[in-house]
Order: structure tokens, then C-alpha cells, then sequence
């Protein structure tokens, strides 16, 4: 089965058995962006991917607003599910911007990154996705005929973005998402960023600390 859930941040209890004890061999686990177990690479960090490569489900991710992104492009990157993704371990993989994956026969697009609150927009930022990551999602999405089964962001669409927090700071991944949500079509998007669980509408669902199994 597949599951999603939002930010971890790097706190191995977020992978407690009483929230994800459910998980068996053969599952895989979608986080949301912000995993945070990529960072300064400390003994307490290492100590913290060796329990969780030994989880016998997969754990993918996107990439968050707060990443070290130096870092995750040291990784080998590598085919996965039909499309490539950055192998940190052997069950354990961060997603590519704009890819496109086939898990359990279901279409999966994928578009990581975001803007912390206190970054600048007007310069170049690593936690962005570049203007060919854009371009080849737009490809894929196209390729796809727009039909997808599952979006996985960490930013949310703009619209959907100001409806949860009107005061909100909108970046152009925000607007880029908006143009997606309203012109491709999807069964379910699941977003992090905001640290909310609240389903905006029956296709549209912030993430946090809830895990959502794919029943479809």
C-alpha cells in the first residue's frame, strides 16, 4: 500500500510504531517535503538513517522549503518506479522535481521544493525548482495528457495556499501550482509546508501528522 504524511523534519518519532508501526514490507511511505534527516550529518543524524534503512517499508520523499540541498545532490541519482530519484539508502530515496512515477499502477507527479518565510525571492534559491525543472514537469504532465493519480508537493497551489492562511506569502512555485491544479486532472494532491491535516476539498489535502493510505 502506499501512505503519505507530512513534514518529519528529521524526528525519528514521527516513525514510532504507534504512528507508522502499520507499515509492512512492500509498503511505501510518501512524505511531503522537509524530511530533515539529510542535514550536518552528525552522529545523532547517522544513528537516525540507520534505524530508518532498516525499515522494511520504502521511505520516498520530496524535497521542503528547508533542506541542506548541497547535500542531497551528493547522493547517486538513480531509476525508480519508472523514473529517477536520489538513493540515500537502500529502501530510503528523495523524489525528483517534476518526475513522474508508477507505484502500485498508480501515476504519481512529483514537484518538491518551496520558500521559507524569511528568504528573499528576488535571489536565486537552491529550495526552488529551476526554470527547466518547471519545463520538464510541464513535459510530463503533458506527456501524461494532464491525467495523473496522485500529486505530492511540499508548496500548495496559491489559491488553495490564501484559502488556508489569508496572510500568507505567495512565491512563483505557489502561481506554477495553481496553473497545474487548474489544468491537468488528478484524483488526489497532497501538499505539506502549512503543518496542518485539513482536506481543502475531496481531492486537495494538507498534510502533517496524519497518514493517509492511498485507497483507490
Amino acid at each position: 500500500m502506499i501512505y503519505i504524511t507530512g513534514d518529519t523534519h528529521g524526528d525519528i518519532e514521527v516513525f514510532s510504531e504507534r504512528r507508522l508501526g502499520h507499515l509492512k514490507k512492500g509498503d511505501t511511505l510518501i512524505i511531503t517535503g522537509d524530511f530533515g534527516f539529510i542535514w550536518d550529518n552528525s552522529k545523532e543524524e547517522i544513528k537516525s538513517l540507520k534505524k530508518l534503512s532498516k525499515k522494511k517499508f520504502d521511505i520516498l520523499f520530496v524535497e521542503g522549503s528547508h533542506e541542506n540541498f548541497d547535500r542531497l545532490k551528493e547522493f547517486e541519482e538513480v531509476p525508480l518506479h519508472g523514473g529517477t530519484a536520489r538513493k540515500i539508502a537502500e529502501n530510503i530515496y528523495c523524489l525528483n522535481r517534476g518526475e513522474l512515477y508508477r507505484i502500485e499502477d498508480k501515476v504519481i507527479f512529483t514537484l518538491g521544493g518551496g520558500l521559507p518565510p524569511e528568504a528573499d525571492e528576488t535571489e536565486a534559491s537552491p529550495s526552488l525548482p529551476s526554470d527547466e525543472e518547471l519545463e520538464y514537469a510541464v513535459v510530463n504532465i503533458e506527456e501524461q495528457r494532464r491525467m495523473l493519480d496522485i500529486v505530492i508537493t511540499h508548496e500548495a497551489p496559491a489559491s488553495v495556499k490564501r484559502m488556508i492562511d489569508r496572510g500568507a506569502a505567495i512565491n512563483d512555485l505557489n502561481i506554477f501550482l495553481d496553473t497545474v491544479m487548474h489544468n491537468a486532472r488528478y484524483r488526489k494532491w497532497y501538499f505539506g509546508s502549512l503543518h496542518q491535516d485539513r482536506a481543502v476539498s475531496d481531492q486537495l489535502i494538507c498534510v502533517f501528522e496524519e497518514v493517509h493510505k492511498i485507497n483507490f
